[in-house]
């Protein structure tokens, strides 16, 4: 009977000792995964972060753009406004 203990003592010695090995190399993948995950998601947010800069950047030049076009677009307005005029003068 002592044997048959020694071997099922043994037997959960070496089952416990393998559940902790276990579980320190599913604690270390889980670990490097992530860290894997962590890496990526902070190169996904620098990336995110320099499209809001250049969005932003595109946004400025198109509103300079517009304030340039409208000011060219007033200049010709009024240009066709005085020419009407000084034909309407003509004409009276």
């Amino acid at each position: 009977m002592s044997i048959i203990a020694a071997v099922a003592g043994a037997t959960a010695i070496v089952g416990f000792v393998s559940i902790w090995i276990k579980m320190g190399v599913e604690r270390g993948e889980s670990k490097k995964s992530i860290e894997t995950i962590e890496r990526r998601v902070g190169k996904n947010e620098e990336a995110i972060s320099e499209l809001r800069n250049t969005t932003h950047g595109i946004q400025i030049e198109i509103a300079r753009s517009v304030g340039k076009i409208e000011a060219k677009l007033d200049f010709i307005t009024e240009t066709v406004a005085s020419l009407k005029g000084g034909r309407r003068a003509k004409e009276e």
